[in-house]
Parts: structure tokens; sequence; C-alpha cells
């Protein structure tokens, strides 16, 4: 099932013995546009402690609880190395980490997912990046960090990113939401799909997809309290292989 990670920020973190934290954020690589790492705070207003918890850890989800369970201890989460030292994540730090839980790298192969019985089929092409950030030693983006980029279309610029779905089976980014009211002087959201976008730049804060601005304007409309099933998703598809321009 595709969930919101926007609905899915506050949910509530329980750890093995009791001790709760609340979603903050969300981690993905840009190499698969998988997420990697729930960023939780386990502490409180005046006294925060984030940590960094890779999803695999994730052992059980109640989505009417609104609540993650999650295969580690108060004494786990205690200890874990303080992320607020490690910014931006970089692969260093990442590996700090898994030593510390004591799991394989997700780049290893250990956590890459299954290819088959999904829809969209894996692997998803994904967009590339127009960065100079070689430095950094990281391939990890934050949901917050994207959500608010402008959509560059063809012919302008329209709209934004509102939110981003996920397939909560393997955790593998789909869609991102497009709020076009920036442009329309009324507000539609639509979906595209990360393998309908082109190319993403951290530096313009901008998504640059290969279609024209009428086109993700007509698209069928998103409503979030609607259940994105497989025939609404083959209509978006059917759409949009009539459109893009390669």
């Amino acid at each position: 099932m595709k969930r919101s990670l926007k609905d899915l920020t506050g949910f509530t973190i329980n750890t093995t013995d009791g001790k709760k934290g609340k979603v903050k954020d969300f981690l993905f690589d840009e190499e698969q546009w998988a997420i990697r790492y729930i960023e939780a705070d386990f502490g409180n207003l005046l006294s925060p402690q984030k940590v960094l918890i890779p999803r695999v850890f994730i052992k059980q989800t109640a989505w009417d609880d609104k609540t993650f369970l999650i295969d580690l201890s108060t004494s786990e989460i205690d200890k874990c190395p303080d992320i607020d030292d490690h910014l931006p994540v970089s692969r260093k730090y990442e590996e700090e980490l898994n030593k510390y839980y004591q799991i394989d790298p997700y780049w290893s192969g250990a956590y890459l997912g299954s290819t088959g019985g999904y829809f969209p089929p894996r692997p998803l092409k994904v967009p590339l990046k127009a960065v100079e950030e070689d430095k950094l030693g990281t391939i990890l983006r934050s949901f917050k960090e994207v959500e608010g980029y402008h959509i560059q279309a063809l012919d302008g610029t329209m709209g934004h990113v509102e939110d981003i779905l996920i397939d909560d089976d393997d955790w593998q980014i789909i869609y991102t939401v497009v709020d076009t009211k920036s442009w329309l002087p009324w507000s539609k959201k639509v979906l595209v799909a990360i393998h309908w976008m082109d190319k993403v730049s951290y530096v313009k804060k901008e998504v640059e997809i290969n279609l024209h601005t009428n086109t993700i304007e007509t698209a069928p409309e998103y409503n979030p309290d609607d259940l994105i099933d497989m025939d609404y998703e083959k209509e978006l598809y059917d759409f949009y292989s009539r459109s893009l321009v390669k």
C-alpha cells in the first residue's frame, strides 16, 4: 500500500521495553530513492534526544494507532552515536551506526528489497542529481529537505512538492505529490512518479520534469483521503506514457 511520509511524520515509536519517541523525518538514498532511516526524537522540548533508526528495525506497524514498534531497547537507543555531531549524515557516520547496531550496510545488497511482485515494477529509474557536494561524502537526503521544492516543467515553473508516497512493503519512494496551486488559481494535487522526474537540483531546490505544465495540470487528480488502487495507478501511467517528452 502507498503511504504518505507527511502522514507518517509524528508517528509514535515504541522500543521493546516501552520507551517512546516521535518520528521527525525520513532519510532516503539518492541512488535508489528508498527510505533508509527514521529520524526520531526520544527526548522532550527542553532536552531533545535525536536518533537515527535504520528502518530494518521496524518490527511491526500499528497503522490505526500511528505507532511503529522497533526491535531495539531503551539502552540501545540511549547509547546510539549522537546524530547532531554528524550532520550532514556522512557515509563514515553510517558505517559507525551499522557497526553499533551490528547490521550489514544497505549498500552491500542486504536490504535492497525484491524486484518482483510490485507495481510499478522494481527497480525504478531515479532522478539525476544536480549539486556540487562531492566533499560531503553522503548520498542521503531527507523528506523535509525536498518538501516544498519547486517543479520545473518544460515550459515554466509550477507548483511544488507537497508530499512523498512510499510503498509500505519495501519502503521504496514511488511518487511525489505535486500541488499546482502556485500556478493555478485553485489548488489541485497530482502524482508524479520518481521515474518521470528527470533531475533534482538541491542547490536551486527544484525538480525538473520532462512534461509541459498543461500535462501536469490535467493529470488525474490525487485525493489524499482516497486509497490508491491498481486501477488509479494504471490510469495514471497510461496518461503520462502518452505525454512524456523523451
